[in-house]
């Protein structure tokens, strides 16, 4: 791990739905220092799921995480002693997704509600795996703020880091992150701390690096905005806007095989890319219209 944080890490954070590989391989090329997949089922990848399997596409050019959630040991061990994350130098292990159909199931957040039993969970992740393991949470589920304990429960079973996003379940994505939190889970543990919540500018990095935040997790703020990573690390973006709504889609051309869902799926994409530009109400309600790749391309050309 010595070698994977000899510097501050600015990392692209695993997001359903945006994160695909496409768009993970134009962060590491705008500068993110690491890229994590969407959060992908064990259980799944243990089926052989097609989709889930597709999920794994990886191309870009920086630390590669591969973010999993389920809770059976024996489907972690049958994927991790597969060949299936090869193309991946780390493991993330989702505890914080607040997501009602997750947590129903007992998963993401919902792991935070007994420690014990995720303690039983995540150890045996970590001896099962070749490549460091880092662990994502929250503050606390059901009125519970328990993220000290549950960190020092990662910590002693081996997990190389952690990543703390300082909302509670119940919060969603709603308000503040609670920035003390970070404060008092680097003092309470002696494993590296990612920061990951409304990381936004310079001033922000600098906030987390000034506390001693290993490193910071940018999500929604990158969410048709791949410049940030350029930005934050002061960097020259390697491409334009429109340049890089053309590369986004070219790449996954050769992901989806019919126009039909490609079309389907990149119409958010393209939402997201125009959300800042002039007329951007009306692009949308255009961009939702849309049932051909040629319509998003003539759209695409006029940018």
């Amino acid at each position: 791990m010595n070698t994977i944080f000899n510097k501050f890490i600015i990392a692209l954070a695993p997001m359903a739905g945006v994160t695909d590989f496409a768009f993970r391989k134009i962060c590491s090329d705008f500068g993110a220092d690491m890229v994590v997949t969407e959060m992908i089922s064990v259980k799944a990848l243990e089926n052989n799921s097609r989709i889930s399997k597709k999920m794994l596409r990886e191309e870009s050019n920086c630390i590669r995480s591969v973010q999993l959630f389920g809770h059976d040991k024996n489907s972690l061990i049958n994927v991790l002693k597969s060949d299936l994350l090869k193309n991946f130098e780390i493991i993330d292990y989702n505890c914080g997704c607040p997501a009602p159909k997750i947590v129903k199931n007992n998963d993401g957040c919902a792991m935070m509600r007994d420690i014990s039993n995720s303690k039983d969970i995540i150890l045996t992740l970590v001896k099962n795996s070749k490549k460091p393991v880092s662990v994502k949470f929250r503050l606390g589920i059901d009125g519970i703020e328990n993220y000290i304990e549950f960190a020092k429960m990662c910590e002693n079973v081996g997990v190389s880091f952690i990543t703390l996003h300082a909302r509670t379940r119940e919060q969603g994505y709603s308000g503040i992150v609670d920035k003390n939190a970070y404060i008092n889970l680097i003092k309470n543990v002696n494993i590296p701390v990612f920061w990951s919540g409304d990381i936004k500018t310079i001033e922000d990095v600098e906030y987390a690096k000034s506390i001693g935040c290993a490193g910071v997790m940018i999500g929604r703020s990158a969410i048709g905005n791949p410049e940030i990573f350029s930005a934050l690390k002061k960097i020259n973006p390697p491409y334009s806007k429109k340049e890089t709504v053309i590369k986004h889609l070219e790449l996954l051309k050769t992901y989806y095989k019919t126009e039909r869902t490609l079309v389907s799926y990149f119409k958010k994409h393209l939402m997201w890319y125009v959300k800042n530009t002039n007329n951007a109400t009306l692009l949308k309600q255009k961009i939702l219209q849309f049932t051909t790749l040629s319509e998003i391309e003539s759209l695409i050309e006029k940018m």
